[in-house]
């Protein structure tokens, strides 16, 4: 049995942190929608509105969004310059897509310092509506900055990856997939 490289294992990884991902953000979604549900149903049925339950809403979204950036990531499904990039030789497309992705790394470093940083403030701070500790929905940033900062990391590894190609260092643009699909 053939042990896999770096890249495979790196590649592993980086699925295994999206799987994980994607189920919390799917169980959070569906947590949302039941309560949003439950706020609806005792505000208009019951005429007796449940004043947490837009809150606890909010707050369930907020982590959703900000957990799909690092699966935006590392599907490669972020706003880019593809266009740019791919009329350049690749080594020179690696060179400027190492430069963005360490922006990017060190734009996802500075949001989660500063995202603990808040959170740690607003933990003696109460929610109105829910009576918890504010800490609990300020730690979405830096909980989804180490998920993204894991996945950017990988990102920018995976540039070193003996013979990487456009698609692999940029991802598959939606024209290419549309025309695969079309191609006899």
């Amino acid at each position: 049995m053939k042990s896999k490289t770096f890249f495979e294992k790196l590649s592993t990884l980086s699925a295994f942190l999206a799987k994980i991902t994607i189920f919390t953000v799917i169980t959070l979604a569906a947590i949302m929608v039941l309560t949003v549900l439950i706020g609806v149903f005792f505000r208009y049925v019951l005429r007796n509105s449940l004043g947490w339950t837009e809150e606890l809403a909010r707050y369930l979204m907020i982590w959703m969004a900000l957990l799909s950036i690092s699966i935006g990531i590392k599907d490669k499904e972020h706003v880019g310059i593809q266009l740019l990039i791919r009329n350049i030789p690749i080594k020179y497309a690696k060179v400027v897509n190492l430069m963005v992705n360490g922006v990017v790394l060190f734009f996802l470093i500075i949001l989660s310092y500063r995202g603990l940083t808040v959170a740690l403030r607003g933990s003696s701070q109460l929610s109105l509506g829910l009576g918890i500790s504010m800490l609990w929905p300020l730690l979405s940033i830096p909980v989804a900055g180490i998920f993204a900062i894991i996945q950017q990391i990988i990102q920018i590894i995976n540039i070193f990856k003996p013979g990487v190609t456009y698609n692999e260092l940029l991802g598959s643009t939606e024209v290419e997939e549309a025309l695969k699909e079309v191609e006899v």
